[in-house]
């Protein structure tokens, strides 16, 4: 299973999760022509589209894929879910990203709170995998995952506090010290693969930020910070 990411960031998120057999899309914020292109227009082996929340860099294309008949999982509608795809090996499970009062932690740039989903991913070659972005915090903790996928949004070294309404800016995402703590609260020797996303482009350093990343973890993890074109192979097998 190899991951592939196509876009992480406020100009468009998508990733894909793909072996021989099937793919499953993180995000619709970039065209459906990517993904086609990234899948050499295998589209017949995606099983779904999982979208987090209604922002248009997460979810400006939702419709391209319902156009062409793949189903699109948006849990911020339903109230969360857990899902099977027909003839996949796909699981997933979403989790809501609140706090303790039950108050949604992204908001819409109007004050206004968006429901923002997280999703634990199982399939049998990659064990499991956390996925959360656009929120401030997760207030859940994963028993033995194998792969993260976490919102490193800024550090405060690197925002610009003389910006007019820096603070609203950051409102709804996940700093670099909150995402260290949930990373090293979820470390576990069976943890093989950390993947930093959504980085901001003024308030964050991804050297920076890789290195931290790694000082935190306790066993033999690799670390990334995701761009356009990188791949990963998140296999458990052979080891």
């Amino acid at each position: 299973m190899k991951l592939k990411v196509l876009g992480s960031g406020s100009s468009g998120n998508c990733y894909i999760l793909e072996n021989d057999e099937e793919a499953l899309i993180i995000e619709a914020g970039l065209p459906f022509m990517e993904v086609k292109k990234a899948l050499d227009f295998n589209v017949m082996k995606i099983k779904a589209v999982l979208i987090t929340h209604d922002h248009g860099d997460h979810r400006k294309y939702w419709f391209e894929y319902v156009r062409a008949g793949i189903p699109v999982s948006e849990p911020f509608k339903l109230d969360g879910s857990s899902l099977e795809f027909d003839n996949s090996q796909f699981r997933v499970m979403a989790f809501e990203n609140q706090d303790k009062s039950g108050r949604w932690l992204h908001n819409n740039g109007d004050g206004s709170e968006c429901p923002c989903y997280g999703f634990c991913i199982m399939h049998p070659d990659i064990g499991s995998l956390i996925y959360a972005t656009d929120t401030e915090y997760v207030r859940w903790r994963f028993k033995g995952v194998n792969h993260i996928l976490c919102e490193a949004n800024y550090d405060m070294q690197f925002v610009n506090r003389d910006e007019p309404n820096y603070e609203h800016r950051l409102r709804g995402h996940m700093s670099l010290d909150t995402a260290l703590k949930f990373i090293s609260t979820n470390d576990n020797p069976a943890l093989r693969n950390v993947v930093l996303i959504h980085l901001s482009d003024k308030c964050g350093d991804p050297a920076v930020f890789q290195k931290r990343a790694k000082e935190v973890l306790k066993y033999d993890t690799d670390v990334y910070v995701a761009h356009k074109g990188l791949e990963i192979s998140l296999d458990l097998c052979p080891f």
